[in-house]
Protein backbone atom coordinates (compact mmCIF):
# COMPACT_ATOMS: atom_id res chain seq x y z
CA UNK A 1 0.00 0.00 0.00
CA UNK A 2 1.52 3.47 -1.17
CA UNK A 3 1.27 6.48 1.85
CA UNK A 4 -0.92 9.31 0.88
CA UNK A 5 0.55 12.49 0.68
CA UNK A 6 -0.58 15.87 0.62
CA UNK A 7 -2.41 18.56 2.54
CA UNK A 8 -4.76 17.44 4.90
CA UNK A 9 -8.24 19.45 5.80
CA UNK A 10 -6.88 20.38 9.21
CA UNK A 11 -3.44 21.61 7.72
CA UNK A 12 -5.56 23.49 4.83
CA UNK A 13 -8.05 25.24 7.53
CA UNK A 14 -4.84 26.40 9.32
CA UNK A 15 -3.31 27.76 5.77
CA UNK A 16 -6.48 29.61 5.20
CA UNK A 17 -6.47 31.24 9.00
CA UNK A 18 -3.05 32.44 8.15
CA UNK A 19 -3.76 33.59 4.68
CA UNK A 20 -6.39 35.70 6.02
CA UNK A 21 -4.68 37.46 9.12
CA UNK A 22 -1.92 38.29 6.28
CA UNK A 23 -4.50 39.55 4.58
CA UNK A 24 -6.23 41.65 7.54
CA UNK A 25 -3.09 42.91 8.42
CA UNK A 26 -2.39 44.53 4.96
CA UNK A 27 -5.95 45.67 4.68
CA UNK A 28 -4.58 48.12 7.79
CA UNK A 29 -1.15 48.35 7.26
CA UNK A 30 -0.70 49.42 3.82
CA UNK A 31 -3.16 52.46 3.81
CA UNK A 32 -1.05 53.56 6.86
CA UNK A 33 1.93 53.71 4.70
CA UNK A 34 0.95 54.82 1.63
CA UNK A 35 -0.25 57.87 3.32
CA UNK A 36 3.49 58.17 4.66
CA UNK A 37 4.84 58.01 1.32
CA UNK A 38 2.71 61.08 0.60
CA UNK A 39 3.31 63.09 3.18
CA UNK A 40 7.47 62.41 2.70
CA UNK A 41 7.22 63.26 -1.01
CA UNK A 42 4.86 66.39 0.12
CA UNK A 43 8.00 67.24 2.80
CA UNK A 44 10.27 67.38 -0.16
CA UNK A 45 8.44 69.03 -1.94
CA UNK A 46 7.51 71.97 0.65
CA UNK A 47 11.09 72.08 1.11
CA UNK A 48 12.27 72.24 -2.40
CA UNK A 49 11.79 75.60 -2.83
CA UNK A 50 14.35 77.71 -3.75
CA UNK A 51 15.90 80.35 -1.32
CA UNK A 52 13.74 79.02 1.58
CA UNK A 53 16.38 81.84 3.66
CA UNK A 54 13.93 84.24 2.57
CA UNK A 55 10.54 82.27 3.60
CA UNK A 56 8.85 82.52 6.54
CA UNK A 57 7.58 79.62 8.56
CA UNK A 58 4.09 80.38 8.56
CA UNK A 59 4.48 80.87 4.55
CA UNK A 60 5.78 76.80 4.66
CA UNK A 61 3.68 76.00 6.79
CA UNK A 62 0.77 77.57 4.55
CA UNK A 63 2.24 76.13 1.65
CA UNK A 64 2.16 72.59 4.12
CA UNK A 65 -1.10 73.02 4.12
CA UNK A 66 -2.69 73.38 0.42
CA UNK A 67 -1.01 70.40 -0.26
CA UNK A 68 -2.53 68.66 2.90
CA UNK A 69 -5.75 69.77 1.58
CA UNK A 70 -5.66 68.92 -2.03
CA UNK A 71 -4.31 65.32 -0.86
CA UNK A 72 -7.22 65.25 1.81
CA UNK A 73 -4.91 64.24 4.54
CA UNK A 74 -6.55 65.20 7.62
CA UNK A 75 -4.44 63.00 10.38
CA UNK A 76 -1.82 65.57 9.85
CA UNK A 77 -1.99 69.28 10.31
CA UNK A 78 0.87 72.28 9.35
CA UNK A 79 1.58 72.66 12.93
CA UNK A 80 2.82 68.93 12.75
CA UNK A 81 5.81 70.09 10.38
CA UNK A 82 8.19 71.32 12.70
CA UNK A 83 10.65 73.80 10.83
CA UNK A 84 14.40 74.78 12.01
CA UNK A 85 16.93 77.20 11.37
CA UNK A 86 20.22 76.33 11.44
CA UNK A 87 23.93 76.39 9.57
CA UNK A 88 22.53 73.76 6.98
CA UNK A 89 20.21 75.57 6.02
CA UNK A 90 15.89 75.21 6.72
CA UNK A 91 14.79 71.75 7.30
CA UNK A 92 11.08 70.13 8.55
CA UNK A 93 10.61 67.48 10.22
CA UNK A 94 7.31 65.85 10.73
CA UNK A 95 6.64 62.89 12.85
CA UNK A 96 3.13 61.32 13.64
CA UNK A 97 1.65 58.29 14.93
CA UNK A 98 -1.02 56.09 13.13
CA UNK A 99 -3.48 54.10 15.43
CA UNK A 100 -4.88 51.32 13.32
CA UNK A 101 -7.45 48.70 15.28
CA UNK A 102 -6.70 45.65 14.18
CA UNK A 103 -9.11 42.82 16.13
CA UNK A 104 -10.94 43.54 19.28
CA UNK A 105 -9.50 45.47 21.44
CA UNK A 106 -6.24 45.01 19.93
CA UNK A 107 -4.64 47.97 18.31
CA UNK A 108 -1.42 48.56 15.81
CA UNK A 109 0.40 51.72 16.61
CA UNK A 110 2.89 52.95 14.11
CA UNK A 111 5.36 55.70 14.01
CA UNK A 112 6.21 57.71 11.31
CA UNK A 113 9.56 60.10 10.86
CA UNK A 114 10.48 61.98 7.63
CA UNK A 115 12.91 65.18 7.24
CA UNK A 116 13.54 67.61 4.27
CA UNK A 117 15.56 69.93 3.66
CA UNK A 118 19.00 71.78 4.00
CA UNK A 119 21.77 73.25 1.79
CA UNK A 120 22.04 69.69 0.28
CA UNK A 121 17.68 68.66 -0.37
CA UNK A 122 18.26 66.12 2.58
Amino acid sequence: MSKQKGFSLISMLLLVIVVIFGGIMAMRVVPAYIEYFTLKKMVEETMAQPSLDNVSDAEIMEKFGKQLSINNITRVTPRDLLIERGPQGVTAKLAYSVRQPLMGKVNLCIDFETQAGGKAGQ
